[in-house]
C-alpha cells in the first residue's frame, strides 16, 4: 500500500474548491487515429481518502472521463514554488454510491445548484514523486 507523506496529502486536499490553492492537473492519454495522444485538464475539488486513493470531482471533462474508462492510467500533478508532487496510478469513474455523493457534497457547497458533477473520479495511488528541484531519484513511496 502506498502512503501518501503528509505534505502530499495536505496539498491534495482541496475539497472546497479553494481559489487561494493550486489547482491540480490530471494527466491521461488517449487515443485518436491510431496515436496515443496526451491529456491535461485543471481540477480543484480534491479529497484525499485512506492515504492511498485521491477522490476528484469530474464537472466539464468529457475526455478525461473517456480516457479513463478506457485506458484507466492517470496521474496528479501539484506545486507551488519549487515544493509539490507528482502522483500515478488507476482511476475509477464512479457514476452513484457514496464516492459519488461525496463529491456532490463538495460541489454543492461551493456552487450550490450552479454545477452539478458529471462522476466521481477514484484514483489509487501507485507511486508518488516529489517535484523539488534537485539531482536524483525523486520517487517518494
Amino acid at each position: 500500500m502506498v502512503d501518501l507523506p503528509d505534505e502530499a496529502v495536505n496539498m491534495f486536499n482541496n475539497e472546497d474548491c479553494d481559489k487561494n490553492r493550486p489547482l491540480v492537473w490530471i494527466s491521461t492519454i488517449g487515443v485518436k487515429d491510431n496515436e496515443e495522444i496526451p491529456h491535461l485538464a485543471p481540477v480543484c475539488f480534491t479529497k484525499v481518502l485512506d492515504r492511498d486513493k485521491i477522490l476528484v470531482a469530474i464537472n466539464f471533462a468529457t475526455q478525461t472521463m473517456y480516457n479513463i474508462e478506457t485506458y484507466s492510467r492517470v496521474a496528479l500533478g501539484i506545486a507551488v514554488h519549487y515544493e509539490g508532487y507528482l502522483v500515478k496510478g488507476t482511476g475509477a469513474i464512479i457514476e452513484k454510491g457514496s464516492e459519488f455523493q461525496q463529491v456532490q457534497g463538495m460541489v454543492k457547497s461551493r456552487f450550490g445548484d450552479k454545477i452539478k458533477p458529471r462522476a466521481a473520479l477514484l484514483i489509487n495511488v501507485e507511486e508518488v514523486y516529489s517535484l523539488k528541484p534537485g539531482a536524483g531519484s525523486k520517487r517518494v513511496v
